[in-house]
């Protein structure tokens, strides 16, 4: 009996140790997982040189080893993953937005001032006049492209890269005919070849073979098959601070309150790059009659769509839940179910949905209606249809909540409502402002 014993005891004690053994392996092989991810992140956040965002992802990283295998932080097990996702997608948006509102980040002024100068130097590529033609071959290396280029007047062959020209002796040039195909020890490629790989094509666009430095000549493919001589539009001159036109001599100066390069005459180069200009952007709301008069309808039907599809979304939400939760009400489940549908089909589907029903030539809705209604052509009927559309998609979020509410209410408590002979109305509203307006507050 003894032996019988220790042995269900020990058997008893193996299977109450086993689900905290599966847990701990189950644990650290999702920790493990979300290690990896955000290892990645951090590791591509350092190579792109986005401090922020190796910052963000190392305290990540940290807290959640920390938090998942600790014993006492129970509660913040089910709120850091919430408050990750918040951190990221709400209150970066909303730094970022309020950082950006102070400067001209926009259009034409979306990077640095060193970008701006890259920028504005290929997009003016001008050809040297009377410049030479070369025959050139794209030629691939361990994942690097280069130009082999045949000089015309000395048939002088040269591999040509960003740093400038190698020499190529003549044994290692590979030729069909009087043609140069090839070199030794490179792997020749053609239009087809070339197309086909997104990085070499980038690599083959960006070839510059240095023919003057000081001129700033270089070579610039124009097919596959042949490079021509070209310089930039502009230099950039660092003593000065500013771009110099190529052409006719026009200095540009930067100017850094508004993050340009301008001449004296006011011309100003594009891209800019990106600058503070404190309060100008706020003022300009006041002062500038084409902003104030696109800016302010915007924001007062952002607030608007806001506060009403709130409010109509709670409110149908509470009447459902009022008119479910009657107790001569019959078959409540089925219509539970039927109203709750909305809520768990695809928003990104149901909104292409509606967008084809609400179509004014061929939409389901004007059929039935027999009608031409513009409903999303027209601005004040297409405000109306964004309403509709999101009331139908969100009002069971809040009748599920207000639903969940009324099951608070004491049933002693309706009991003795309908025992003293309390309206349907009376015993609504009651019931709605003691379960439904206080209980689902957070939902607001």
């Amino acid at each position: 009996m003894t032996d019988t014993a220790t042995a269900e005891q020990e058997r008893e004690a193996k299977a109450s140790r086993s689900p905290g053994a599966a847990n701990l392996i189950t644990k650290v092989i999702l920790v493990g997982l979300i290690d990896v991810l955000l290892i990645l992140a951090l590791v591509t956040a350092v190579s792109s040189k986005w401090w922020l965002a190796v910052g963000f992802f190392g305290i990540v990283l940290v807290a959640v080893n920390v938090v998942y295998f600790a014993k006492r932080s129970l509660p913040l097990k089910y709120l850091i993953p919430g408050l990750v996702f918040l951190a990221a997608f709400q209150l970066y948006t909303m730094v970022f937005t309020g950082v950006t509102s102070f400067t001209n980040y926009g259009t034409g002024h979306l990077d640095d001032k060193q970008a701006a100068v890259v920028a504005i130097q290929a997009s003016s590529v001008v050809p040297v006049e009377g410049g030479t033609e070369y025959a050139v071959v794209p030629i691939l290396k361990d994942g690097t492209v280069s130009m082999l280029v045949t000089d015309p007047g000395t048939n002088e062959v040269r591999i040509g890269t960003n740093d400038g020209f190698t020499a190529v002796p003549d044994s290692d040039v590979q030729r069909s005919g009087e043609k140069v195909t090839g070199v030794t020890g490179y792997e020749s490629r053609n239009l087809g070849s070339l197309s086909s790989n997104a990085d070499y094509k980038a690599q083959w666009d960006a070839l510059q073979p240095p023919v003057d430095t000081e001129t700033g000549t270089y070579l610039r493919a124009i097919s596959i098959t042949k490079a021509t001589e070209a310089k930039s539009g502009y230099v950039y001159d660092e003593a000065q601070d500013a771009m110099i036109s190529t052409t006719d001599g026009t200095v540009y100066p930067a100017n850094s309150d508004v993050g340009n390069f301008e001449s004296a005459a006011g011309a100003k180069l594009t891209p800019g790059w990106k600058v503070g200009v404190g309060f100008s952007n706020y003022a300009s709301l006041f002062t500038d009659q084409t902003m104030r008069s696109r800016f302010l309808p915007i924001m007062t039907w952002t607030f608007a769509f806001a506060i009403l599809t709130t409010f109509l979304n709670f409110a149908l939400g509470l009447i459902l839940a009022l008119v479910l939760a009657e107790r001569r009400m019959r078959g409540k489940n089925v219509y539970r179910i039927l109203l709750i549908i909305p809520f768990m089909l695809p928003s990104v589907l149901m909104t292409l949905i509606w967008k084809g029903m609400l179509n004014t030539d061929f939409g389901l809705v004007n059929q039935v209606l027999t009608a031409q209604v513009p409903w999303l052509s027209d601005p004040t009927l297409a405000k109306f249809s964004i309403l509709m559309v999101n009331l139908w998609m969100g009002f069971p979020y809040f009748f599920l909540v207000c639903s969940g509410a009324l099951t608070a209410v004491p049933e002693d408590l309706k009991e003795a409502a309908y025992v003293d002979g309390a309206s349907g109305a009376t015993r609504s509203a009651r019931w709605s402002y003691r379960s439904c307006w206080w209980r689902p507050h957070p939902c607001w």
